[in-house]
């Protein structure tokens, strides 16, 4: 062993501090990154430099946290390892990780700092000497993405879900691991996880112009930003990401004179709720010129009833004669007003109308409705108006 020329003092007499932080598995590179936040305290003097003390058989394929780094024995410390050589300042808390091929095979290995004339030697967890061994056990991240349709904060039951938008998953560093889509019922999962510190996030744009992300971006606002999550030996579940909506960027894409200034109008092609009260009144009589024929109209009718909730929508008795009535409400009460308009609007979605170069919002947009029409007490009676505008707008956005 070498002659240590400087002070050795215990770990706890000084202020310098290593704290294990996990470890991320990447399954498609095959790799383990193992993370460390290194803490000097404001009264301890300058970090010279540290080292993480790993097995000579352990080959790093890469690090962060420093210019100047290496691998052998430390002169000053005596231990073997890893030496980050760039130093930190006193005050500080900074990040470091480490990189090798395999997986994460956690074991207690030392470490040791030194600054000044003096250093000190802790312990903490590392990478063992078996890292291509597979781990134990791997665990999930999962969630759903929804339209916080109450705004409470939470998911429940019918609210509705946004499917086809992208999820990032990334590790403590910012680096990509996995991304995928929600599904049908706006789900996304991570699988394969081992423990340590993941962060998963909605971006706001992607090189995908098939996912719902960029449309979230310009008419919803999240509840909350990208969410850190820690796996210890468990999966993660119900990490959901709420959005509502911004109706004044709606109904300023639906102006034609663009007062939001970003280039960008709605090619509305929605038809009114007289247009709507025509095709039923000529499959009603059975006479008349009419754009939708009677079977064209039921399907519609029939579609309407089963694509978001059960309610607010069952024609019992004849579809068509029902759903008349309804478009030919006169009333003063918000739900109808409402109902009256959404009817409209659902019409003009299964006939690709409406918002017709983004039907994904709209389709939102209408299961929102269907939520406030059955839950309307929820909402003041202004709330309700003010959808039932925005769906008047977009019934009459073709005219």
């Amino acid at each position: 062993p070498p002659t240590l020329s400087f002070e050795q003092r215990d770990i706890s007499d000084v202020g310098w501090s290593v704290e294990y932080m996990g470890c991320i598995y990447d399954v498609n590179n095959h790799t383990a990154t193992y993370h460390y936040d290194l803490t000097v305290t404001s009264t301890e003097k300058d970090l010279s430099h540290w080292v993480l003390g790993i097995d000579s058989e352990l080959v790093p394929e890469g690090s962060t946290g420093g210019n100047t780094t290496s691998m052998g024995l430390d002169p000053t410390t005596g231990l073997y390892g890893f030496k980050w050589d760039d130093g930190q300042n006193k005050g500080t808390t900074a990040p470091y990780s480490i990189t090798f091929n395999g997986d994460c095979t956690e074991s207690s290995i030392d470490y040791s700092v030194k600054g000044g004339t003096y250093f000190a030697v802790g312990n903490t967890m590392g990478p063992g000497e078996d890292g291509d061994n597979p781990p134990s056990n791997t665990f999930s991240i999962t969630g759903v993405v929804y339209f916080d349709a109450n705004a409470n904060g939470q998911y429940e039951v019918d609210e509705p879900t946004l499917n086809n938008t992208t999820v990032v998953l990334e590790d403590v560093s910012g680096t990509e691991l996995a991304s995928m889509y929600t599904d049908p019922k706006g789900l996304y999962l991570f699988t394969g996880l081992i423990n340590g510190n993941y962060s998963v996030n909605i971006p706001d744009s992607t090189t995908d112009t098939g996912d719902f992300n960029e449309t979230l971006s310009e008419y919803f606002i999240a509840n909350h930003g990208g969410l850190n999550i820690s796996i210890n030996s468990a999966d993660a579940n119900d990490v959901n990401f709420g959005y509502q909506v911004v109706i004044a960027h709606i109904e300023d894409d639906l102006n034609s004179d663009d007062p939001d200034g970003d280039g960008y109008t709605f090619s509305g092609t929605g038809k009114t709720i007289g247009f709507w009260k025509h095709q039923h009144s000529v499959a009603m009589r059975g006479k008349g010129r009419a754009h939708i024929d009677e079977a064209t109209l039921r399907q519609y009718l029939n579609t309407i009833e089963q694509a978001w909730l059960t309610d607010p929508f069952q024609f019992y008795d004849d579809p068509i004669v029902n759903s008349f009535e309804i478009l030919s409400a006169r009333t003063s009460d918000a739900n109808e007003l409402l109902l009256k308009q959404l009817l409209g609007t659902e019409l003009n979605h299964m006939d690709g109308r409406g918002l017709s170069d983004n039907l994904n919002l709209q389709s939102i947009i209408l299961a929102w409705g269907e939520y406030i029409s059955y839950y309307e007490y929820l909402y003041t009676r202004e709330q309700i108006l003010e959808v039932k505008d925005l769906l008047d707008r977009i019934n009459n956005s073709g005219e």
